[in-house]
């Protein structure tokens, strides 16, 4: 009885100390396929090994079969086929992978996904790893990716406590150098009341150190005095922190110092020549926006003129006017050339706000450039379509600098985002029919082409209706409202169909006239805020400007709602010049200033219905 009892009590003994072991998982108990090298990989054909190991795959099964498709994979990755890449890779069964290739696979994956801008995908396929079991070199290698993955979504926290990971296994001083530089430029995306929640820890930890240290500059770069004591404060709590005081040194220097309590405003304008309407314009409602901020600040204003020929200016005197004569802060001048000329003045000693734009992407000190540039609308453009998907454009614009200047700026930053254009098609804006020009850009020539070589071929007549090219997932269109009317209906003529036709703010007056703009029915346009009279009616200045103003208010309204940010912006100046992730809503949009001193301007999506243009929700 009991020999039967005990076998019963080692039975279940054996039975638990069974069941409590961990049971493996398939895929931890994958073992490494063994798999040839094919030559031409080992002499860098890369294209043609690509190809070999992708054959390899298809006479291969299970993790063989998986090993060689990441092969291929990384081999297309290699020679530059992308595309070839990310089909291979999304082929494989990755539970057949091991440990290894599984990291090669997830490496490969979030490369491809960061190629085509894409922070998301890159962190997904990242996930797959353990960072707990990966060696000094491949978490390096992860961390950075993940770096560059949190950078394009925009998640500052994630990006800077990935970069604290990499302070502490990084060795080479430059690898350190460059990090701590991505580290503090996260840091100072991030704003004080985050900085000061998602502290990681408390005095003396370096982790906590580089936070509380950011949160110091953001908080208190405006008052100089209260940052001198909360710098020392800081330095007695981290008292061994690596922190290079030239990065944060260099974040102080940035921006401008403008008082509190302005006194004198100076605005150079000119009184004459072919800008002057446009001056009057942006001076009307400078006054009407000084006037509702019920500011004691005196306007000054200074005559700028520029000889039509030669493009000398008297700007530089008139600014040294300005500032002898007390001016705390100047706005303008307006004209291009006047701007150029200004920013080359040795002494800026007093920041301006120009209503323009220089040619280059220098960054003059206490220079801020504003204005309604065209090139503007076109990089946002194409920054939409990318949000909105799209990989191929065609464009159509006038034969004209005007017309070329803004489709090169479309072209530029469509290239930077991934997309692809087609064609580029130019027309004369003298004209009124565009069919010479319309049949070639939408393809319905080769689709004529192709139907007279098929009936040739058949010998008899066939049904035949025209189609436009295949594979263009926008046109983006550049015109003048009244050539935008002639072009979108002649372009659904021909066979335009549905596709989406994006354009600037230029096809539209700004006055609402929804029998002449029915033409531009389905047109998708970015436009400022005060077009829209339901966003525009809650602005004191617009409902100002608007009761005193002629009857061509509509038509300058850009102009009018230029000059009213130009005057709200410069209370703003000192934290936006200093802070790219802050911004205000203003007339002509979001405003926030990037590093090289340019006003960047987010503008609002709408398309016209019915002749009314309506805000994308």
């Amino acid at each position: 009885m009991f020999l039967k009892h005990s076998f019963w009590l080692s039975a279940i003994i054996l039975l638990s100390l069974t069941a409590c072991q961990p049971v493996q998982s398939p895929i931890s108990m994958t073992k490494p396929a063994q798999i040839e090298t094919v030559a031409s990989e080992l002499s860098g054909q890369y294209q043609q090994a690509a190809d070999e190991y992708a054959q390899l795959a298809l006479t291969n099964e299970g993790a063989e079969k998986a090993a060689y498709q990441l092969k291929a994979a990384q081999m297309y990755w290699q020679s530059g086929q992308v595309e070839q890449s990310q089909q291979q890779l999304a082929q494989i069964k990755l539970s057949l992978l091991d440990k290894s290739r599984r990291y090669d696979a997830a490496i490969l994956g979030a490369n491809i996904a960061l190629f085509n801008s894409d922070g998301e995908n890159a962190l997904k396929a990242l996930s797959a790893i353990q960072e707990k079991d990966l060696s000094a070199q491949n978490l390096k290698n992860v961390l950075k990716l993940k770096a560059d993955a949190y950078t394009l979504t925009g998640n500052w926290l994630e990006k800077a406590n990935t970069h604290l990971k990499l302070e502490k296994i990084l060795t080479d001083p430059e690898s350190l150098k460059n990090n701590r530089e991505a580290l503090w430029q996260a840091l100072m995306q991030m704003t004080p009341q985050a900085l000061d929640l998602f502290n990681p820890g408390y005095p003396p930890a370096e982790d906590s150190g580089w936070f509380a240290l950011a949160y110091n500059i953001k908080a208190y770069q405006d008052n100089p005095e209260v940052l001198a004591v909360a710098l020392e404060d800081w330095k007695r709590s981290y008292p061994n922190h690596p922190a290079d005081p030239a990065l944060y040194q260099k974040t102080l220097a940035a921006g401008t110092h403008i008082p509190k309590d302005i006194e004198n405003i100076a605005v150079l304008l000119p009184n004459s020549g072919p800008f002057v309407e446009a001056a009057k314009a942006i001076k009307d409602a400078i006054i009407a926006a000084q006037y509702v901020s019920g500011s004691s600040a005196q306007l000054h204003f200074y005559d700028i003129q520029t000889d039509a020929v030669s493009g000398q200016s008297n700007v530089i005197s008139q600014y040294d006017a300005a500032v002898a004569n007390g001016a705390g802060v100047v706005i303008g001048p307006l004209q291009k050339s006047s701007v150029e000329i200004l920013a080359t003045h040795s002494d800026l000693s007093v920041p301006v706000l120009a209503l323009n734009r220089t040619d280059d992407d220098q960054n003059y000190k206490n220079l801020y450039q504003f204005g309604l540039a065209p090139e503007d609308e076109a990089v946002a453009v194409a920054d939409y379509a990318k949000q909105l998907g799209y990989k191929r454009s065609i464009v159509l614009a006038p034969y004209n600098d005007w017309g070329q200047r803004i489709a090169s700026a479309f072209t530029n930053q469509w290239r930077k985002d991934g997309g692809t254009t087609l064609l580029v098609s130019n027309y004369n804006e003298t004209e009124n029919d565009f069919r010479d020009t319309l049949i070639p850009l939408m393809g319905l020539d080769q689709s004529e082409q192709r139907y007279k070589s098929l009936q040739g071929t058949l010998g008899r007549s066939l049904d035949f209706e025209p189609r436009r090219r295949g594979g263009v997932d926008f046109l983006f269109l550049v015109a003048r409202p009244l050539k935008a009317r002639q072009l979108v209906p002649q372009l659904k003529y021909h066979r335009s169909g549905q596709l989406p036709l994006l354009a600037t703010s230029h096809v539209y007056s700004g006055q609402p006239d929804p029998q002449q703009n029915i033409d531009l029915n389905d047109l998708i346009i970015c436009d400022i805020p005060w077009v829209f009279e339901q966003l525009a009616a809650e602005d004191p200045v617009y409902q100002a400007l608007k009761n005193q103003s002629s009857e061509n208010f509509a038509s300058a309204i850009r102009l009018y709602a230029l000059g009213a940010d130009a005057y709200k912006l410069i209370p703003q100046l000192n934290t936006l010049s200093r802070d790219p992730t802050s911004s205000m809503e203003g007339a002509t949009g979001t405003l926030s200033i990037d590093s090289q001193g340019h006003v960047i301007r987010k503008m609002l999506w709408a398309q016209f219905e019915q002749g009314e243009l309506k805000l994308i929700k």
